[in-house]
């Protein structure tokens, strides 16, 4: 029996069109997060009972490398979006995410390999009557000049159709 749809709360609208299944590929530039190599995963996301959180979830691989990642988004008190991400490396960060027109941005700060932080965001902007996803993730060590270090699409997955066998 299906669910009734969940109603994000108030101010988390914007997070909305990121609801369901995602094929994701991508590529890696080289930079402070590796070497470059194609990235592939499977995202979900889906809201928690009562609209108050997204949970996204994230299985692929960077290469050869397996990348898994849990992230909760919500809002603050104050009405800002964040995400709280927790990595298969035993990474976590938080993230601020933004709606600006029709892109969504994330932004925060990094440590790689417990190495000096440095600013990163991903833009993504929704094309394809919001079926296709596609971003880029940048890179700043002062906060003023931004460098790419991953390019990525996603594809919404589409639901099969209802199909029953027998009379």
């Amino acid at each position: 029996m299906a669910r009734p749809p969940v109603v994000p709360a108030p101010g988390l609208e914007a997070l909305l069109p990121l609801v369901g299944k995602w094929h994701t590929e991508g590529a890696q530039l080289e930079g402070p997060l590796g070497p470059a190599a194609s990235f592939v995963a499977v995202e979900t996301f889906e809201w928690l009972d009562g609209g108050h959180f997204l949970v996204h979830q994230l299985d692929g691989r960077f290469g050869q490398q397996p990348a898994a990642c849990i992230e909760i988004m919500g809002i603050k008190p104050n009405g800002h979006i964040y995400a709280q991400s927790f990595y298969n490396d035993g990474n976590s960060n938080t993230w601020q995410v933004e709606a600006k027109g029709s892109n969504l941005v994330l932004s925060g700060e990094w440590a790689a390999g417990g190495g000096p932080s440095f600013h990163v965001r991903y833009v993504m902007s929704f094309t394809d009557a919001g079926n296709t996803l596609e971003g880029q993730w940048e890179q700043s060590r002062d906060g003023r000049i931004w460098k790419p270090f991953l390019d990525a699409r996603s594809t919404r997955a589409q639901p099969l159709p209802n199909a029953s066998i027998g009379p």
